[in-house]
């Protein structure tokens, strides 16, 4: 999978790691790692749209396994085989979103916005039971913009004294 140079460090290391839990558990979810990564790592333009949508990841990723579960080996993004076609299809999903909001450079929040367009994912049918659409995480995306740094994390407030 070629991303290097396109993306930034935080969705690079994102994308690292997320790789890594899909070697050690191979019947994992794509999403659900991918997922996972993005609340461990650290602030991120990603995190700061779960967060000002009110997503408890946790919940989240205990519901996408139920419903994972519940479909079995059914599963649009299946779980063992076919799993790294699915980040990459996320990896060239978040290179198309980049695009379309003029960003030069891809990071965790179009992984995040890929993730989302993946209509039959268990992740994705969990975050959309909370709530989390394209359209509510692009919009709170344009308003964290206003406030975010390009490498993703919170600018630093000025006081005017």
């Amino acid at each position: 999978m070629s991303w290097k140079g396109s993306f930034t460090d935080r969705a690079e290391d994102t994308l690292e790691c997320t790789m890594m839990a899909l070697k050690r558990a191979p019947t994992a979810l794509a999403t659900a790692e991918l997922l996972q990564t993005m609340e461990d790592s650290g602030p991120s333009l990603a995190r700061g749209i779960l967060t000002a949508l009110e997503v408890h990841v946790p919940e989240i990723l205990n519901r996408a396994n139920r419903i994972a579960d519940e479909r079995g080996s059914e599963l649009a993004l299946r779980r063992l085989r076919s799993q790294p076609a699915s980040l990459e299809m996320i990896v060239r999903r978040a290179s198309e979103e980049a695009a379309m909001l003029g960003h030069r450079r891809v990071g965790t929040e179009h992984l995040l916005l890929a993730m989302l367009s993946a209509h039959d994912d268990p992740t994705t049918c969990a975050l959309r039971a909370a709530g989390v659409t394209q359209d509510t995480a692009r919009g709170t995306l344009r308003r964290l913009l206003i406030s975010w740094t390009d490498d993703g994390c919170p600018k630093p407030r000025v006081n005017v004294a």
